[in-house]
């Protein structure tokens, strides 16, 4: 009995980990999610719904629409894209209305549910570059959140070599005080 409710209790805590966010779900239970498989078979594709996400590398807001050129990234199951992952490509989303420049800037990471529709020409500096179109239905933010994730002091242990050593290899002469730590990244919505 109590191996069951613990297997449903650490299920459950799973499940509510990796949710997609609202914003994120689309009609389609398997959307295309990684932009290679659009860059392969644009013309099979086309009007097929995807989620795609990553780095934004411009925006730029028209008279109806923001268009937001996005350095694609792999995605988690919960939409989040992967950092420091290898480019997937490029592709424009276009989001209707106006967004805030300072708010969807350049480097921020971004993720955008919609319909494939087709491609657009352009340029990388001045490399012609064929860009994938999305036509956004939902989006989402993300924020890279830094924290030092400290070791435990009282457990770190220099093991000593000298006269000054106690039994248990501790140096008797220099107590160990210091902290080991390292930073942790995550994406956070």
């Amino acid at each position: 009995m109590f191996g069951k409710l613990f297997l449903g209790v650490i299920l459950v805590f799973m499940v509510g980990c990796a949710s997609l966010p609202a914003t994120l779900v689309t009609k389609s239970k398997n959307p295309i999610t990684d932009l290679t498989v659009i860059l392969q078979h644009p013309q099979a594709n086309k009007g097929k719904e995807v989620r795609l996400g990553g780095v934004i590398a411009s925006i730029r807001n028209e008279q109806q629409q923001t268009r937001i050129e996005m350095v694609a990234m792999p995605l988690t199951a919960d939409g989040r894209p992967v950092l420091h992952a290898q480019s997937q490509g490029r592709f424009i989303a276009y989001i209707h209305g106006f967004l805030e420049p300072l708010e969807y800037a350049k480097g921020r990471l971004l993720t955008v549910a919609g319909q494939f529709s087709g491609d657009e020409q352009g340029k990388i500096g001045n490399y012609p570059y064929t860009f994938p179109v999305v036509q956004v239905s939902g989006q989402q933010l993300w924020q890279v959140q830094q924290q030092i994730q400290l070791d435990d002091p009282f457990w770190t242990h220099q093991p000593c070599y000298s006269f000054n050593c106690d039994p248990w290899g501790n140096d008797l002469m220099m107590p160990n005080f210091g902290i080991n730590g390292r930073i942790v990244e995550r994406v956070v919505p």
